[in-house]
């Protein structure tokens, strides 16, 4: 992947050259990079791209050799827009290593959350059900206090089944988050269960 910048350093193209895949691979992969391209030059924001296509599955996938941050990937597409959140972004939390954990002065659990990440967790999370709180309840701090503990662990088994290539839902029959894509439905690899495909 090379990547072209406009005078600001932000993204302005992306060339994708691959050659293990064969030629149709390869070709709409170019493809796919001049649209992704068109759209930065007319003004789409990469961030809107790398919210559409992180997660992506499809083979080739699995694990990802001779990259210090990325260590998996569901696809391909997936990579490309982990590797560009990063280097344009920021974006940190969608790598599996934050090059600030290797500094040698810096102390575990002293570094604030990633950029987004707790954007990311509230958009893709299912949100308690609290009810309606009135401003004159004496007991709504204390209430809106254990509903957000009782969600900050689901949610941090979510994120941590998507950077493990799950879809990051738990499973309606075992509840283990590790539910696979399907065809069009969902598999858990713990049980065999299925949202609705044989």
């Amino acid at each position: 992947m090379r990547t072209g910048e406009f005078e600001d350093g932000s993204l302005g193209e992306v060339f994708l050259d691959m050659h293990k895949e064969g030629a149709a691979f390869r070709s709409l992969m170019n493809c796919f990079a001049i649209a992704i391209s068109i759209g930065l030059q007319y003004g789409v924001p990469l961030e809107e791209f790398v919210d559409a296509f992180v997660f992506t599955r499809f083979e080739p996938n699995g694990i990802v050799q001779g990259h210090d941050n990325i260590k998996m990937a569901t696809s391909v597409i997936d990579y490309i827009f982990r590797e560009l959140a990063m280097n344009y972004l920021g974006r940190y939390d969608l790598v599996h290593i934050n090059p600030e954990d290797l500094r040698n002065d810096v102390v575990a659990g002293s570094e604030e959350p990633a950029y987004g990440e707790a954007e990311t967790a509230a958009v893709s999370a299912p949100q308690p059900q609290m009810g309606h709180v009135s401003a004159n309840d004496a007991a709504a701090p204390s209430r809106l206090a254990k509903a957000k503990a009782a969600t900050e662990p689901l949610l941090s088994k979510m994120r941590m089944a998507k950077e493990m290539g799950y879809e990051g839902d738990p499973c309606h029959e075992c509840g283990q988050m590790t539910l696979v894509r399907n065809g069009a439905c969902l598999k858990c690899n713990t049980c065999g269960a299925t949202t609705g495909c044989s």
